[in-house]
This record gives C-alpha cells, sequence and structure tokens, in this order.
C-alpha cells in the first residue's frame, strides 16, 4: 500500500508550507512569557557560560538552547526571531505526517492528517512558543518515519540513522523516550517483530547509551520540574481541552463529531476501513495513550510530572485519527472538505488568541514594557526591579528580554549576575542595601494594582491567588519616600506597573 513517491513528496511539501505560514502569522505580536524569556536569557550566554548554566541547573533543556543560541548568533533574539525555530518545526512535522500517514493510506488520508496536524489549537500555539514544543513534534514523527523506512530496507545505514534521531531526541526532550514504546508497537502492527527485533533493539540500545549521561544529569536536577502541581479532579478538562485543543473547546467538540460520524461509516464500510486506516489507527492510540500513561503513572505513584504542553509531541498521532476519520468521510464526496471547513471555522477565535499582545499565561507583558522601558528611560536614570505576585522571580525579566532597553540606565540592584553563577535568574539586592542618593530619577519595575484577591487556573492546573497590591501602601515604596523619592507618573500594563519616582 502507500502512495506514490512523488505524489508524497509534493503533498507534503505542500502541507508543510501551509502549516509553516498558518504557524509563523501573528507570532511576532504576543510578549514574551517567563518560560520564553528563560529560553532568551540561557540562549543569550557565551558558550562556556552556558555549559555551566545546563551542568548546574538546568541540562534538560540543553539541546533546545543550544540550538537557540546558535540561531540567534546569526538572526537575533526578537520575538519573531526566537519563535521562527518553532514555526519551521510546525511545518516540518506538518510533513513528517503527511509522509507516515502515506506509508499507511491512500494521499488523500495522508493531506487530511497533514492539514488535521496543522489546524490543531496546541500546534498552532506550539508554532508561536520559544520553548521547545513544536521540535519535539517534529523530532516523535519523523523519528517513526525514519523506523518505517528502516523496516522496509535492507540497507543498514537507516537504523544507524534511526538510533542517531532517536538520541537527538531524547536529548531535546527527555520524554520522547516513550517513544521507544510505541515504536516496539510498531513492530507488531506492521508484523515486522520477527524480522526487525534485533536491529531495532541494538538501535534503540545505542540510542540509550549514548543519552544515558545525559539523563544523569537531568534525575540529579530533577528538582527543576518540582513546580508542577499534583493531578486533580481538574485533570479530565486538561486532557480533553487543554492537551490538544488549547483555546478552542468548540474545535475538539467538532473534532469528536467527526470520529464519531466516520466510526458511524465505518461500520457501514469495515472492509474499506481496514485497507485505508487501521494501521493508521493503531499506531495512534498507541502514540497517545503511553505517553500520557507513563507520565499519569509517574505523576501518582512518584511526584509530579504531567503538563499538558509536555505532550505536544503527541498532536502527530490525534492527526493521524482525524486524517482517517476524513477519509471515511467520502462515502459522501463533500463531507471530508465540510468537515475541515468546520475544524478551521472552529479554530479561528483560538488561534486570534494566541495572537494577542497579552496572550501568554497571565497576559504577561515583558516585551511590551521593555519596548516602554527602551523610550522612555532617560540617559543616567535608575531602575530598579521589584517582585510581582505573578513572577517567581524578580520583574528583571523585563530588561532580560533584550538588555539593550536598558543601555543608557544605571542598574543599582543587581547582587548576583546569572551568568556568572550558573543560574536561571540574576539576584536582586535587598531594597534596604540599595545605594539611592545618587538617583534623581529611578523607574520603579512590580506589580500591578489590584483591589482584591484574584484567583486564577492556569491550563498547566497551576493556581494563582493574588493579594491585593498597592505600590503606595508597600514596605519598597515606604523605604523609598523615606529616602527622598515620590512618585512622579506610572504606568501600568497587563501585569507590570512602572513607576517613575524623583528627588
Amino acid at each position: 500500500m502507500g502512495s506514490g513517491r512523488v505524489g508524497t513528496v509534493g503533498a507534503a511539501s505542500s502541507v508543510g508550507v501551509f502549516a509553516f505560514v498558518l504557524g509563523v502569522l501573528g507570532s511576532w505580536v504576543p510578549s514574551l512569557w517567563y518560560d520564553e524569556v528563560a529560553t532568551v536569557y540561557s540562549s543569550r550566554r557565551s558558550i562556556g557560560e552556558l555549559i555551566d548554566f545546563l551542568r548546574s541547573t538546568d541540562a534538560v533543556h540543553g539541546g533546545y538552547y543550544f540550538g537557540i543560541h546558535l540561531w540567534g548568533s546569526v538572526f537575533g533574539f526578537s520575538e519573531f526571531s526566537v519563535r521562527l525555530p518553532s514555526a519551521i518545526a510546525v511545518g516540518v512535522a506538518a510533513a513528517g505526517v503527511v509522509t507516515l500517514a502515506a506509508r499507511f493510506s491512500d494521499l488523500d488520508v495522508a493531506v487530511f492528517s497533514g492539514v488535521v496536524f496543522a489546524l490543531l489549537p496546541r500546534v498552532t500555539w506550539a508554532a508561536v512558543e520559544a520553548r521547545s514544543s513544536a521540535l519535539t513534534a517534529a523530532a516523535a514523527v519523523w523519528a517513526t518515519v525514519l523506523l518505517l523506512v528502516a523496516l522496509s530496507s535492507r540497507a543498514r545505514l537507516w537504523w544507524v540513522a534511526y538510533a542517531v534521531v532517536l538520541t537527538a531526541s531524547i536529548v531535546l526532550f527527555v520524554y520522547l523516550a516513550t517513544v521507544v514504546v510505541v515504536h516496539f508497537a510498531i513492530l507488531l502492527i506492521c508484523r515486522r517483530f520477527r524480522v526487525s527485533a534485533l536491529p531495532w533493539a541494538l538501535a534503540v540500545l545505542a540510542a540509550l547509551v549514548v543519552a544515558l549521561p545525559f539523563l544523569r544529569v537531568v534525575q540529579r536536577q530533577a528538582g527543576q520540574v518540582g513546580w508542577i502541581p499534583p493531578l486533580d479532579a481538574n485533570f479530565a478538562r486538561i486532557v480533553f481541552e487543554y492537551q490538544w485543543f488549547l483555546d478552542s473547546p468548540v474545535f475538539g467538540v467538532v473534532f469528536g463529531v467527526v470520529l464519531v460520524v466516520a466510526l458511524v461509516f465505518t461500520v457501514r464500510s469495515r472492509e474499506r476501513f481496514r485497507s485505508d486506516g487501521g494501521a493508521c489507527i493503531a499506531i495512534a492510540l498507541v502514540w497517545i495513550a503511553v505517553p500520557m500513561a507513563v507520565m499519569v503513572a509517574y505523576s501518582l505513584v512518584k511526584s509530579p510530572i504531567y503538563l499538558d504542553r509536555y505532550l505536544t509531541f503527541t498532536t502527530p498521532a490525534v492527526a493521524l485519527l482525524g486524517g482517517v476519520a476524513l477519509g471515511q468521510l467520502r462515502a459522501v464526496r463533500w463531507l471530508p472538505y465540510v468537515a475541515i471547513a468546520a475544524l478551521a471555522l472552529a479554530l479561528v477565535p483560538g488561534y486570534a488568541s494566541q495572537r494577542l499582545p497579552g496572550a501568554k499565561p497571565l497576559g504577561m507583558d515583558f516585551s511590551e514594557v521593555n519596548d516602554y522601558a527602551r523610550a522612555s528611560i532617560g540617559r543616567g536614570d535608575c531602575v530598579l526591579f521589584g517582585r510581582a505576585a505573578w513572577n517567581p522571580s524578580s520583574q528583571r525579566l523585563v530588561e532580560d528580554v533584550d538588555p539593550s532597553a536598558f543601555a543608557n540606565a544605571r542598574d543599582i540592584g543587581l547582587a548576583t549576575d546569572a551568568a556568572e553563577s550558573g543560574q536561571l535568574w540574576d539576584v536582586e539586592k535587598p531594597l534596604s542595601d540599595v545605594d539611592l542618593d545618587m538617583c534623581t530619577v529611578l523607574w520603579y519595575f512590580t506589580d500591578r494594582e489590584r483591589d482584591e484577591v484574584e484567583n486564577l487556573r492556569l491550563t498547566s492546573n497551576d493556581k494563582w491567588a493574588l493579594q491585593p497590591y498597592h505600590f503606595e501602601d508597600s514596605s519598597e515604596y515606604a523605604l523609598l519616600s523615606s529616602r527622598g523619592l515620590r512618585i512622579d507618573s506610572r504606568v501600568t500594563f497587563d501585569g507590570t506597573q512602572v513607576v517613575r519616582l524623583v528627588r
């Protein structure tokens, strides 16, 4: 079975370009949020500083940070630039989905699968996220394609390529190791276990041995994910909405309807289902179930590691389900295209919301505030970075977006430089230790005003209770005013308040 190679390559390329364009549009608009600033601030470091940081603190993201370091050294670290690799990865992954589906089904189903992948809300989110999520989807699908090529070829070189890609995938994102179980299932589904079990096992063993030193470092740094909340009654919503249909619950409903209608058609045409999509369905179900089961079981038994975005690499499997379902609807010639149009229409509100300035969690506004600082801070003005209830670090993350915005300012609050100490974030001096006498103008970056408690729950299931805050009632302002500084003006953004004080 399968489609002609030339037709598959053309279809995969076309769908890949479509997915890239859809993903990259508006990627420059949202402000960077906490995790993305971590990407930028870590990747700006020298190679030596980055190695020290990864060795001591954050090896799990090392492969991605090195990639963005090299990318940024050529293309810069603007919002568009640091998100562009994710949009490219979405295009590459979409092409991989088409290629994978075409090995089991006809070209229509392969294209349907790629289009569904491009439209998945989790995928359109990943395209505008300066993290490794989109790359994990690309790595997972192309590792799977390489496995299938190796299974059908006598050339040992394909097994070497598979081992290399599998190793790189695990280093990129450690939970991609779970695709090994998925690939074991593929050997069984494709009835290649007896013939190919040995070369596959050797390739997997080689990948794990090479990745073992990295895995040991990651294990020592397990505290990096200590903030992940435990699973609770909200888990069902996280799985059935946030995990794949983020910001677009209506898309999830439409997708479910497509699956149900396709199932009805399948019951009426059992033989066509077997020839067109049975293997795709089996592979997709294993691909969806195994990684999630591993992460959920570990979260329940040992410590929480499950996050909705960590399973972005299962989106190709969801796309395979959707593609086969659309293929089943061809019993009514126009029905698959109506279904695709319905999915696209359902995506629009969520897609647009993912590309607003305040689209990121808690409306984080670091980029927007950085732009304001560039335009407003005068030469020789002092700057201090306070705390915000929603920010685990200090508001210095505003500067970390692009330090050149603060080139004319006097930074009087830095205690420990993160690059020198091998840590993720800089450490601020206690306000009482800061020399304020040199300042005639001080810009203070702090939390926004709140009159009452704001209770928030993120899609990660992280819960926040933001307490009331008024800068003029704070201990920080009391100290600043006691040193002769008074409020001249203030500007409030989605989450940040910038206060200009003068003597």
